[in-house]
Formats: C-alpha cells, sequence, structure tokens
C-alpha cells in the first residue's frame, strides 16, 4: 500500500491498520496514546525494523524522526509531516 489514493497520507486507521499488522497485535491495542516500548513492547530495535518494514508498504516515516516517537500518534504524526512536506506546491 502507498498513500492514498487521492495524493494524500492515509488515514489514522489505515495506518494503524498496518502497524498492527506489522507487529501482529490487535488493532484495538493501537489506540492514539499507547506508548511502543511500555503499552506494546516495542525496543529500539524492533521500532526499526517495523519503520523499514512499514517504508516497504509506502509509509515513509524517517529513521532520524525514530527518537521522537514515543506513541501511536507520534508516529503518524511524524508520517503525515513527512508526507506532507514531500508534496509539490
Amino acid at each position: 500500500m502507498s498513500d492514498a489514493p487521492h495524493g494524500g497520507p492515509v488515514t489514522f486507521e489505515e495506518f494503524r491498520r498496518l502497524l498492527a499488522d506489522e507487529l501482529q497485535i490487535e488493532e484495538t491495542r493501537l489506540t492514539p496514546e499507547a506508548s511502543f516500548l511500555t503499552d506494546l513492547m516495542v525496543d529500539s530495535l524492533k521500532m526499526v525494523e517495523m519503520m523499514m518494514h512499514m517504508e516497504e508498504k509506502g509509509i515513509h516515516i524517517p529513521l532520524e524522526a525514530a527518537w521522537d516517537v514515543r506513541t501511536v500518534n507520534d508516529a503518524y504524526r511524524v508520517y503525515v509531516e513527512h508526507a506532507d512536506s514531500k508534496k509539490t506546491p
């Protein structure tokens, strides 16, 4: 899957579905405030692996932004900011 057909970023629900698939956990656990480390048990190594696999699915979160990603909402926010910055005027 790549960016939504309308050219913008995927919705939070689509993003959450991809994360659930990647992490092999229930989608309902991926609330915006869910912490990758404390709630989902995703350590830094798993986070980098997840980001690389998401990239293959068209969801780009820059690896340098990984330090700022603590929650599911953080990951989505960074993805949307990056997707918006790639648009050409």
